[in-house]
């Protein structure tokens, strides 16, 4: 067998063996550098985008805030990006409808996290959490972050708390009765190892038994051939999925009779027989990796096959394997954790056969707590120190999220996904994975097996391999990589709607002074603002420029966002139920404590009063130097005007100029001011009418001798509305006029930690009730490794969990979780 070259490349991927030694076969030159430089390109060209939030605890209540973090990695060496500038992170129900959805920037320090308050009036029942950034767009949706919670409401009853039904998800993932889940039907799939039966070699075939819920279903049953004989019984392990093995022979057929626990039977034909393809079988030991080329009735080969290993997408080595080699065993000794593929090809690079295997390697980082008490009492002051280390045992400087919570209303299920489970093993493989921690807790002896049952069953999902290495690419170019927010439209003639070119749009921030900016529309009326950041529920205004007897309108790009078309699957029954009453009842009082008794609203009252001149009250307020105008255009006039320069050209002794893009009062440029500045004529263009409260015209003598020689050639007095105006009056805007309020970046808020080492804070009556202790999404660990803690415990006894996650400035993942007590 011709030795292996493992291939450390160059620039983005030499990081990711940067941590550790590669396996050590001879190095020699590559004799097929094709599919290595076609895997490589794929990689470079789409560098994916891997999202996972830590939540502060797994289940909440209607009223409660959910505190998370974010962590954006490369989906291949799993360091820290910053292609995407923004995280979206949505709330959706059992039916896929987004409930809340927020748009998350990096702080200073580069880290994205935030909260979401969940409203009084969320029904009760199965909700999820996704997160995606625009740029993870390019691919599908299964790539997404998503992790299913529970939303209690012990609200229900309360004065003033309506529960808006339309929002309820089910309590489990269907709504059937259980008369029709007895008649619903399951389904089996087998799954050869090495994608096809090989004829004459006893085989390894992997199956998976689904559920009409979904989830996986216990099944057993038998394998029977063309005959109706039984080859073997067979029976799952866990979870609906388990391996038989089989020795199948040329020229018959395989089928499976399968029973699930209801007593339902289906029968399911199995791939057929090959006598011409090739199959992959791996084998593993903690140190050492064996694979074996399966031939049809174990004939010798007599072609020169090549085999690629790919590491979370990335290729780390390639060897040859000659006619008389049956394989190829290599030790796995510096190999990092995650998905590896195990590529087969010949020269042409067509795959032949496709093996998914799970090296668990010694590479996670290192976190350690301790605490300066065995037990604590009640609001007492916790201080704990973190030191946090390689996998080397280095200390490093990183920072990571922690959450302390309460198990008496918050116990965490250590099977359910955790940021180790979600980076190494969700976000790699196609369809829906139950329990995915409980592959990495240490106390699950068979979990070696099982993992290796979930690879044959379950297909790598980041890119199609064979697709590469036919030199056909996966693209990334619908979604754009965003890097700050950009608003874009429209201008177009009225009724023929065609792009008017050269039209000025302007733009700026109603509720932000001080942000302006214009551009013109291309020759197809197009145009596009690259805006400053702004916070969510910014109001923004848009004009497209109107010459007088012109009709244009203005249509704004909306924003869009993704579908939601992949099911989020949910147990039928809560598994912590028993502590949800409980739950529910202390977040139902502490909700009160926090917010009060519910608000109660009266009947509108209304006030009489005699008219008064609301003209004159204006110009009495704003301290105006005048009082008699020769003529006022009033709000009611202005309301229905398409431009300031429309609704002047109307007014007594108000002409427009030969270019029409101006006014003269008796053939002459008057003076123009608002609020008491003087303004341009240019300036005049641009403002908006619908900011305009009231007009002033002032033609005689005695008016304009108040505004010396400036006002000789007559003054158009304008008073702009104030910010009462805007909020209580409907704006009424020309089809050539926008206001819009695009989703914005949502503020982080801060997590409130009680300050009980002041005595009259600590003997403060009220009932200290929080379920989550402590949250502090930005822990930063210095050069040393070293990190501090302090919060204060609450009132209930018991114990508290104590949870960190995180990803390493190498990619390594970070993982905690421990106890403390509560006496």
């Amino acid at each position: 067998m011709k030795k292996v070259l493992v291939c450390c490349l160059a620039g983005l991927f030499a990081l990711a063996l940067s941590a550790q030694d590669a396996p050590k076969p001879p190095v020699i030159p590559l004799t097929n550098k094709t599919a290595i430089i076609r895997l490589t390109n794929q990689m470079k060209s789409f560098p994916e985008e891997k999202v996972y939030l830590q939540l502060d605890r797994p289940y909440y209540s209607a009223g409660d805030r959910l505190w998370f973090r974010a962590y954006m990695v490369h989906s291949a060496i799993h360091t820290a990006l910053n292609f995407s500038r923004y995280i979206y992170v949505e709330l959706l129900n059992a039916h896929n409808n987004v409930i809340i959805r927020k748009k998350i920037r990096p702080t200073d320090e580069s880290m994205f996290f935030g909260q979401i308050d969940l409203t009084p009036e969320l029904a009760e029942g199965w909700y999820s959490i996704r997160a995606y950034t625009n740029f993870m767009r390019n691919i599908d949706e299964s790539f997404f972050y998503r992790q299913k919670i529970y939303i209690g409401n012990g609200l229900k009853g309360l004065s003033g708390v309506a529960v808006n039904e339309r929002t309820s998800s089910n309590m489990g993932n269907s709504a059937l009765t259980t008369a029709t889940k007895t008649k619903a039907a399951f389904d089996v799939q087998f799954f050869p190892e090495g994608g096809h039966l090989i004829a004459g070699n006893m085989q390894i075939i992997g199956f998976k038994a689904i559920g009409a819920n979904g989830l996986g279903s216990d099944v057993n049953g038998r394998i029977v051939d063309n005959s109706n004989n039984e080859v073997i019984a067979f029976k799952s392990a866990y979870l609906g999925m388990g391996k038989i093995m089989l020795m199948p022979e040329a020229g018959k057929t395989y089928s499976a009779i399968c029973e699930d626990n209801m007593g339902q039977k289906i029968t399911v034909r199995l791939p057929d027989v090959s006598s011409a393809n090739y199959a992959l079988c791996v084998q593993q030991t903690p140190t050492i990796m064996s694979i074996t080329v399966l031939t049809p009735e174990q004939a010798q080969r007599t072609d020169t096959l090549y085999l690629i290993g790919c590491l979370r997408g990335l290729p780390i080595f390639q060897t040859t394997i000659l006619p008389e080699d049956p394989g190829y065993t290599f030790s796995k000794n510096g190999m990092n954790s995650g998905v590896t593929q195990m590529i087969l090809m010949n020269g042409k690079c067509e795959v032949l056969s496709e093996r998914l295997v799970f090296v668990n390697g010694n590479d996670d980082a290192k976190l350690s707590v301790a605490l300066d008490k065995t037990n604590y009492q009640k609001r007492d002051a916790v201080h704990a120190a973190l030191v946090l280390k390689d996998s080397k045992g280095n200390p490093i400087e990183g920072n990571f999220s922690v959450s302390v919570t309460d198990d008496n209303d918050a116990r965490i299920d250590s099977s359910e996904s955790t940021i180790k489970s979600y980076m190494l093993l969700q976000s790699d493989l196609k369809g829906h994975i139950e329990n995915p921690n409980s592959y990495f807790r240490p106390e699950n002896k068979n979990a070696s097996s099982e993992l290796d049952i979930l690879m044959l069953t379950q297909g790598w999902k980041r890119y199609d391999a064979k697709a590469v290495l036919a030199g056909n690419y996966a693209k990334c170019d619908t979604y754009e990589v965003e890097r700050g927010p950009i608003i874009s439209g429209r201008v177009k003639n009225f009724p023929a709607r065609r792009g008017v070119a050269g039209d000025n749009v302007s733009m700026f921030f109603l509720n932000k002074k001080n942000h302006f900016d214009g551009v013109a529309t291309d020759k197809t009326g197009r145009f596009e603002f690259l805006t400053p950041e702004f916070p969510d529920s910014t109001k923004i205004r848009i004009d497209a420029a109107q010459k007088t007897g012109q009709f244009i309108e203005l249509s704004i790009n909306p924003d869009t966002f993704p579908t939601c078309g992949v099911s989020c699957y949910f147990p039928d029954n809560l598994k912590q139920n028993i502590l949800l009453k409980s739950f529910l009842k202390k977040s139902r009082d502490r909700y009160l404590n926090e917010n009060g008794m519910m608000s109660v609203y009266l009947d509108k009252v209304e006030v009489t009063a005699k008219r008064t001149d609301k003209n004159k009250k204006i110009r009495e307020e704003r301290g105006s130097i005048y009082s008699d105008p020769s003529y006022t255009i009033s709000e009611d006039a202005l309301a229905t005007a398409g431009s300031v320069l429309d609704v002047l050209s109307m007014s007594p002794g108000v002409t427009l100029n030969a270019t029409g893009d101006g006014v003269l009062i008796r053939n002459s440029v008057p003076l123009i001011m608002v609020d008491g500045m003087e303004y341009s004529m240019d300036e005049l263009r641009t403002l908006n009418v619908n900011e305009v409260k009231m007009i002033d015209i002032l033609k005689d003598p005695g008016q304009l001798a108040m505004f010396g020689s400036n006002g000789t050639n007559g003054v158009i007095y304008i008073y702009l509305k104030r910010g009462e105006d805007r909020n209580n009056e409907p704006v009424v805007l020309g089809r050539n006029q926008t206001e819009i309020m695009p989703l914005g970046y949502s503020l982080p808020a801060e997590f409130y930690v009680p300050k009980y080492q002041v005595e009259a804070s600590k003997q403060n009556p009220m009932p200290d009730l929080r379920s989550t202790i402590y949250w502090k999404p930005n822990v930063k660990t210095s050069a040393t490794g070293e990190a501090d803690l302090f919060f204060f415990t609450a009132d209930g006894a018991g114990t508290y969990t104590i949870t960190a996650e995180g990803m390493s400035p190498t990619g390594e993942v970070i993982r905690y979780q421990g106890k403390m007590n509560r006496k």
